[in-house]
């Protein structure tokens, strides 16, 4: 059931290769204060922590203490296009579903999948920037 389970829920997956050298984009908007401190404002004491085990708090107060360290990291990751690898770890939370007859296969569970906070963080940076040109 552990190997259904992961093949279900994580298949392989083949990505493109990394290029050797990253270059920077040529029209990503400057990041501010502001919006770091508002994407933090989303970033609630409870929420849950991925394999980082870093809690909101810490990344308040980091930015409490000097707001530009925050934004020049999340800059550059933006400028450059790349979500570093260290960065996509996540822990998936395998539940099962209420009422299911038979746990025998994998679509009678869901998985939560808990990742790090600095990478949520720069997800609603991102979405408060496409929100704007999708609507």
């Amino acid at each position: 059931m552990n190997e259904a389970l992961l093949d279900h829920f994580f298949p392989p997956r083949h990505g493109p290769p990394l290029p050797s050298i990253l270059l920077p984009y040529g029209d990503c908007p400057e990041l501010t204060k502001e919006d770091v401190s508002s994407a933090l404002l989303k970033c609630l004491p409870t929420l849950a922590t991925g394999p980082d085990t870093i809690p909101c708090s810490v990344w308040n107060a980091v930015h409490h203490v000097s707001p530009d360290i925050l934004v020049s990291l999340l800059t550059l990751l933006l400028q450059f296009g790349h979500h570093p690898s260290s960065l996509k770890m996540a822990n998936g939370i395998v539940f099962d579903k209420p009422g299911k007859q038979s746990y025998n296969t994998p679509a009678s569970f869901r998985i939560i999948v808990l990742f790090q906070t600095i990478s949520k963080i720069l997800e609603w940076i991102v979405a408060s920037h496409l929100t704007p040109i999708a609507r």
